[in-house]
């Protein structure tokens, strides 16, 4: 069996970090994008999801990559870089579902569902309408294969920034940070419909207790606000399911945004 020389050894190892680095970009993503970092998805199929799709990265881009210096403190600074590429892309994806949550804790702070947070501020007790809003904003994505668009933005973002070139610039912050306040603007309007209709029957049931001071309207305000609240929702599906199907198009867009905004920084 011929044994392979200097030069062919350190190519195969020069790809071999390629594809480390590509399986660090990817498990950057799976750990904070939505779905992939569900804990219900056991950690051996995501590393094995991961390593598949690293394969097949260093097959499509492992000969166009920069070469590495094969120095602890480089690779070092690589791994940091990939992940925190694979990060900014699984970040930008799950602050959508961030705003599906707080919409939820805003329907569900304002219908009473919540109110225990008004004595324990550190409770960190999930909201029941923001988790109910929350499964079904990750079923519309599974639906429009919005998991498959994170695999294709991960594998776009080698194109777009290689191993060894980036640099984060100040277009890629304001683009972020137009992402969260596109967050709270999706979340606000997503709540608008309860926020509004338990406005009203405030103001409803402030008259009734003008007009009848002998009812007790501080306890009937508890059912009344839960029973509108949850009409409201039922009422307002559809144009849930629009703001989010248009939102999730809002994103993609966004985090095509932001890779391209890595490029440019990375040139």
């Amino acid at each position: 069996m011929p044994v392979p020389d200097g030069l062919t050894m350190e190519m195969l190892t020069e790809r071999f970090l390629v594809g480390v680095l590509f399986f660090v970009r990817v498990t950057g993503m799976m750990m904070v994008a939505p779905f992939f970092g569900n804990p219900a998805i056991l950690t051996q199929i995501k590393v094995i999801l991961a390593v598949i799709i690293a394969i097949v990265m260093t097959a499509a881009f492992g000969e166009g990559q920069a070469p590495l210096i094969l120095e602890p403190m480089f690779l070092l600074v690589l791994v940091f870089k990939e992940a925190f590429v694979g990060i900014v892309i699984g970040y930008s994806s799950n602050l959508l579902f961030q705003a599906v949550r707080f919409a939820g804790g805003l329907a569900d702070f304002d219908m009473g569902y919540q109110t225990s947070a008004l004595f324990n501020l550190n409770l960190n007790a999930p909201t029941l309408v923001g988790e109910i809003q929350w499964l079904a904003a990750l079923m519309l994505f599974l639906v429009l294969n919005g998991h498959h668009f994170l695999i294709e933005a991960v594998y776009a973002s080698v194109e777009a920034v290689p191993v060894g070139h980036f640099a984060f610039s100040g277009p890629t912050i304001e683009l972020l940070i137009r992402l969260v306040t596109q967050m709270f603007l999706i979340g606000t309007k997503i709540a608008a419909p309860v926020i509004i209709a338990l406005f009203i029957t405030n103001l409803a049931l402030a008259l009734l207790a003008r007009v009848a001071p002998q009812i007790n309207i501080f306890v009937l305000s508890f059912q009344f606000k839960i029973i509108i609240g949850l009409l409201t929702l039922m009422i307002t599906t559809p144009v849930f399911i629009y703001v989010m199907k248009n939102a999730l198009e809002l994103f993609e867009g966004y985090i095509l945004e932001v890779i391209l905004s890595l490029q440019a920084a990375a040139t």
